[in-house]
């Protein structure tokens, strides 16, 4: 399968060896204020990850039991200093209202990231009585675009702002996010241009005898030539060993790269479900 993948995308450079202009991906102009669409579509996902499997003593430093997880995603990073867990509400499919008993940024709290909140609680049952819906009902604020990220933001408040976009624990993860990045946050020591990728939960590889630093050639970045797109493999992968949603791929090629994909069952997250393909647009915007 692999030298299937590498042959197609051979074919495909050698029929396109001219650069020419990317179509434009402008998420956000980062101009004037956001609309109220706008500012809801921020709110990007929640992945019900685990059920009752997670320490709260060790991670909530709460009297001794399992918690359920569900990491929340986000296209715009988070102020870490006006995160709570008063700020959601979880609803499951009976109705009930429940709110986390902790919050965190980590592991994926890097500049950067944070754009996932990890929510621990009791949010319903997997089968019987899901979550189906996410709120954020505090004053929760986002940050403003860091050097170095192609992604726009700015500081707004997301209280108000709900999801129904909530993944089952059987379903596995997929691409909630990415962006170019350059500067300090690039930790790529090599090739021409940085991708930085997000999954709705933490990813761990799924192939038996593959490590995280395998993954990148199951990666593929697209590139515009003549209306048509592009593959190109990344030459290798960072940003790993990190137990978080976060993955960089470090690319050769000076295209400029609009679209990653995943190819399926590469990937699982916490509860051992493997990904399905997945793909995403680059983000990017005019400051």
């Amino acid at each position: 399968m692999r030298n299937l993948v590498k042959l197609f995308i051979v074919i495909f450079l050698f029929s396109c060896n001219k650069k020419e202009d990317s179509q434009e991906q402008v998420t956000i102009d980062c101009i004037g204020e956001y609309s109220t669409e706008e500012i809801q579509d921020v709110l990007v996902s929640a992945f019900f990850g685990l059920d009752n499997a997670l320490p709260s003593q060790f991670l909530c430093n709460q009297q001794a039991g399992l918690l359920d997880g569900m990491p929340v995603n986000f296209k715009f990073p988070l102020d870490a200093s006006s995160l709570s867990e008063t700020d959601f509400e979880v609803l499951d499919s009976l109705g009930n209202i429940h709110t986390p008993i902790c919050v965190s940024l980590a592991p994926a709290n890097e500049n950067g990231e944070n754009r996932t909140v990890l929510l621990l609680g009791e949010f319903g049952t997997a089968v019987t009585n899901p979550p189906v819906e996410v709120r954020v009902v505090g004053d929760l604020f986002t940050t403003d675009t860091l050097s170095g990220e192609s992604a726009c933001s700015e500081i707004i408040n997301l209280n108000g702002i709900t999801t129904t976009n909530v993944i089952p624990l059987a379903d596995g993860p997929s691409l909630f996010f990415a962006q170019r990045i350059d500067g300090n946050l690039n930790e790529c020591n090599s090739g021409t241009q940085t991708i930085q990728v997000a999954w709705n939960g933490g990813v761990t590889p799924y192939i038996s005898g593959d490590t995280e630093s395998d993954l990148f050639q199951y990666y593929v970045g697209y590139s515009y030539c003549s209306g048509d797109l592009i593959p190109h493999v990344p030459i290798s992968i960072v940003d790993i060993n990190d137990n978080d949603n976060f993955h960089q791929l470090c690319f050769s090629t000076s295209d400029e790269i609009v679209k990653i994909s995943m190819m399926a069952n590469t990937v699982e997250d916490p509860n051992h479900d493997p990904n399905v393909y997945s793909e995403i647009d680059v983000s990017s915007c005019t400051l």
